[in-house]
């Protein structure tokens, strides 16, 4: 996509919005018999445009708003002989703010629809197939394995991943009969989600889990054993098998049962390093071939090739694990005592002691050692330079994308009816979460460095639309959502302060004066002026890093 077609959809995506909040304004003047003058996607000189009956409609020179011209919308306007009555604000105070209300309400009623597009004509998402079982998890302990699709949970029908996750997320703690598909045949297994709270800038929230992803883990290696068939064949930690005699290796499950099925395999690997062995250095990437014996321990095929999900994948300099002399390529065995599945489970434990030491045991070079350390509760800054509280271990696992497999997606069939259902469950959830947006930068918990203007925009919009119709479907409806709630702040010249002042002249029983109109009109101008500079200034930075 081109620099002219995104900025062709980011004006696409704006002026939709625009148009649908002043045709809210305009709909309800009309309704009301209330005269208007003019229709203008813009500010400004006018560009193009025609009359058609009382009204200009108007495409102006500066796209950043809109507007909708009223008779007798300004203080000190007159009303010609022949309006009288028909000027806005000649209006009872209801009318006015329900004329007020309509373009915020527009915007926050048009996602509905927007989001309905996006479901109904969404071409494919991921399937209920399980990438991963996460061992020891409420799915794993069930019987649950990689590979098997889930086709329903309490009897309601499963087909995609998101649906499977809306059924398990509210029922923490509370068993489920999840039915599933293997090899052909048809299982029934009771499964008890585990309750877990996700902590974000914005809120805490509770939900369910059962230990499962959609994406499986790629076939890289993790070696804890040095005298291990895998380490005499020459595989180190992180070791990617593409091949096994040839034959392609997509996930790690398939790698273990390619290992396990002959007595000699000729192996396909691919070694990524840091040139000079410097973090965030140019990578380097050395594909060789190996000759993998596997041998029988305790009557069983004994390979050495372990997952890597505890395999310390980096550490950072003056941290305590490195302190601790942890190093990347260690496993982690144990934490209090505890023995850790996965490293979900050393970050549950990290969590629940952070007030204590944490005495963790771990593999160097095939050697158990063990070491108490004492975690640091610090402050990161994100992208926007919000404060995100964290606590500071040092050690973290392989977390790029390229350690899992990309989810298996299936084609979408959705009827109207449940695309709409399922919009009008989306909306008020994103609603509710601009409005804790907005409650945050109130309260200071969310830096207004955060917030952007045209040039975000602009990116985001591009994004999206690269990403494909839907993500800008589903882009476009947040951001109407954010402009309705913004219009609602009782600022003089937004939406809000018109709704605002009609309710106190109702309950007073007379108007402002012309005089504190006036005022409150400069004020609210220079409120947003003043608002555009620090947003122009956010976006130029953000362009500048």
């Amino acid at each position: 996509m081109n620099h002219f077609e995104k900025v062709a959809l980011t004006v696409l995506l704006l002026a939709s919005l625009i148009f649908v909040h002043e045709l809210g304004h305009f709909l309800m003047a009309k309704l009301f018999k209330v005269k208007v003058l003019k229709f203008s996607l813009g500010f400004g000189p006018r560009l193009l445009g025609f009359t058609w009956g009382e009204t200009e409609y108007r495409i102006s020179a500066i796209p950043l708003g809109g507007y909708v011209k009223m008779a007798g919308d300004e203080p000190a306007e007159e009303v010609l002989p022949e309006d009288r009555g028909r000027g806005f604000l000649e209006q009872a105070p209801w009318k006015r703010a329900l004329i007020g209300l309509a373009g915020p309400a527009m915007n926050l009623i048009f996602p509905i629809f927007v989001y309905f597009a996006a479901f109904y004509f969404q071409t494919s998402d991921i399937s209920s197939r399980l990438g991963e079982v996460i061992p020891d998890q409420p799915a794993f302990a069930a019987g649950l394995r990689s590979g098997d699709r889930i086709i329903s949970v309490n009897g309601s029908p499963v087909k995609y991943f998101t649906e499977l996750q809306e059924l398990i997320s509210p029922r923490w703690e509370q068993p489920v009969s999840i039915t599933f598909e293997r090899g052909g045949k048809t299982q029934t297994v009771n499964v008890v989600p585990e309750k877990t709270e996700d902590r974000n800038i914005l809120e805490t929230e509770t939900r369910g889990v059962i230990g499962v992803r959609p994406m499986a883990l790629a076939p890289l290696v993790g070696i804890a054993d040095p005298q291990s068939p895998a380490a005499k064949a020459g595989l180190h930690t992180f070791d990617r098998v593409v091949k096994v005699d040839g034959n392609p290796v997509k996930t790690y499950p398939d790698l273990v049962l390619a290992l396990e099925e002959k007595p000699t395999s000729r192996l396909t690997v691919v070694r990524d390093t840091p040139e000079g062995g410097a973090a965030g250095a140019l990578t380097v990437y050395k594909t060789f071939e190996v000759t993998f014996t596997p041998e029988q321990r305790d009557g069983r095929i004994y390979t050495g090739v372990e997952p890597i999900d505890l395999f310390v994948f980096s550490v950072e300099k003056g941290s305590p694990a490195f302190e601790a002399g942890i190093r990347r390529g260690d496993k982690l065995l144990e934490a209090n005592g505890t023995k850790l599945n996965g490293w979900w489970s050393f970050d549950r434990l990290r969590g629940a002691n952070k007030d204590k030491p944490l005495t963790v045991a771990f593999l160097h070079d095939g050697e158990r050692i063990e070491r108490t350390v004492t975690q640091r509760e610090t402050v990161v800054l994100d992208d926007f330079e919000n404060k995100i509280p964290v606590l500071l271990f040092g050690a973290h696992h392989d977390t790029r994308f390229t350690s899992f497999v990309e989810a298996e997606k299936i084609p979408v069939t959705i009827s109207a009816s449940a695309a709409f259902s399922r919009s009008l469950r989306v909306v008020p959830d994103e609603i509710r979460k601009t409005g804790l947006v907005l409650a945050r930068l109130v309260q200071g918990q969310l830096s207004f460095k955060s917030v952007g203007g045209p040039i975000m925009m602009y990116d985001i919009a591009s994004r999206a639309a690269e990403a494909g119709f839907e993500y800008f479907l589903q882009i476009m409806a947040l951001i109407s959502i954010n402009l309705g709630i913004m219009n609602l702040l009782p600022i003089p010249v937004l939406d809000g302060f018109h709704i605002l002042s009609a309710g106190i002249e109702g309950v007073r029983g007379r108007p402002m004066s012309i005089k504190a109109r006036i005022i409150a009109n400069y004020v609210g101008l220079a409120m947003l002026l003043t608002l555009m500079v620090f947003v122009f200034k956010n976006d130029i930075t953000r362009l500048l890093n």
